[in-house]
């Protein structure tokens, strides 16, 4: 096991800058296929706006350490009425939960147990949002600018995207005559 330092890492609230990070990942909205319910709309965004960037995911992770933690900076957008969200995912191990901290921006974190149980936590600027054990979690921006949020987890944690892509969640955050809507996902009824 490596021998593990103290370290400062800054991160810019308003880009999700992380520095240093040690990595990074980004998702345009071609690699978010199935996850909008709206698939026409979902092909005519990527042809007509040249395959917008809908996230970016910066970490910082010290070799052997059983922590790591980062920023997700999504962009605001919608495919039909659905806003700009993460694929959402289930952690591999089911006793890891996470923690998130909104930076800047404004959205929706919705969650979903294995049983079908639904809960959203708003995020905006100073919340956090505490993440239990075995709950999916996808988040949502729902505001005209960039959402940044920070994200605490366990490395053992994992990522479990397999349930959520095949069937979706049993929730849609819609905008809906100017209103922000969280309603039914028809796949489920």
């Amino acid at each position: 096991m490596s021998e593990l330092y103290p370290a400062e890492v800054l991160i810019n609230s308003a880009t999700g800058a992380v520095s240093p990070a040690t990595g990074r990942y980004a998702k345009h909205l071609s690699e978010l296929g199935g996850i909008f319910s709206n698939a026409d709309a979902w092909s005519r965004t990527i042809r007509e706006e040249n395959d917008p960037l809908i996230y970016e995911v910066l970490e910082y992770k010290q070799e052997g350490s059983d922590l790591f933690f980062g920023t997700t900076t999504m962009q605001p957008g919608k495919i039909g009425d659905e806003f700009y969200m993460t694929r959402g995912h289930f952690h591999e191990d089911r006793t890891k939960g996470e923690v998130y901290n909104t930076l800047s921006g404004q959205g929706l974190l919705l969650l979903e147990d294995r049983q079908g149980r639904s809960s959203t936590i708003e995020m905006r600027e100073g919340s956090s949002a505490f993440i239990p054990p075995d709950w999916a979690h996808r988040s949502i921006n729902c505001g005209p600018a960039p959402l940044v949020f920070t994200w605490f987890c366990s490395v053992a944690a994992g990522h479990d995207y397999g349930q959520i892509l095949q069937q979706g969640m049993r929730k849609l955050v819609i905008e809906r005559n100017g209103e922000i809507e969280v309603v039914a996902n028809p796949k489920f009824d």
